[in-house]
């Protein structure tokens, strides 16, 4: 019966992939814009996605996208949770803001700027992430087919 349990285990570990990214400096600013134009700022670039909805600076927030499409900011200094159940959700963390995302319905799209702390469960895969210099990125991607991918400023 142990070996069976031990079995199983390893199982259900080999269906899954769960990736820790550390990235050092990068070469150059930092953060792929998952959609719309960069908003300019003094102190680190902030990322805009097109008609986001937005967690200020420093405040916490929690929000839930049922039908999927969604896009999200979660500003400077921000503590944001995301549920995205229907997927396709596009997801910008800003510098020093740390974020809790969950993608069920996949394709997600999610950056990381330098500094800020991620972590991302991509149910359905088919799922993004961009990782600035000196991010700490959580990344785990239960159905596959999902990309980790070094910020740049294209």
């Amino acid at each position: 019966m142990r070996a069976l349990g031990c079995l199983l285990s390893v199982a259900i570990s080999a269906a899954c992939t769960y990736t820790t990214v550390n990235n050092p400096p990068l070469a150059g600013p930092g953060l792929l814009v998952p959609a719309g134009p960069p908003v300019a700022s003094e102190a680190t670039p902030a990322v805009s996605v097109t008609n986001a909805q937005v967690c200020p600076a420093g405040q916490s927030c929690s929000w839930q996208c049922d039908e999927g499409n969604c896009a999200f900011e979660c500003g400077e200094g921000a503590s944001c949770d995301i549920q995205c159940d229907g997927g396709g959700c596009s997801i910008a963390v800003a510098t020093g803001a740390s974020c809790n995302a969950q993608c069920d319905g996949g394709r997600c799209e999610t950056s990381c700027a330098p500094g800020a702390s991620c972590d991302f469960h991509c149910d359905g895969g088919a799922c993004s992430v961009a990782c600035g210099e000196g991010s700490t990125c959580n990344f785990d991607c239960d159905k596959g087919d999902c990309v980790t991918r070094t910020a740049d400023a294209s």
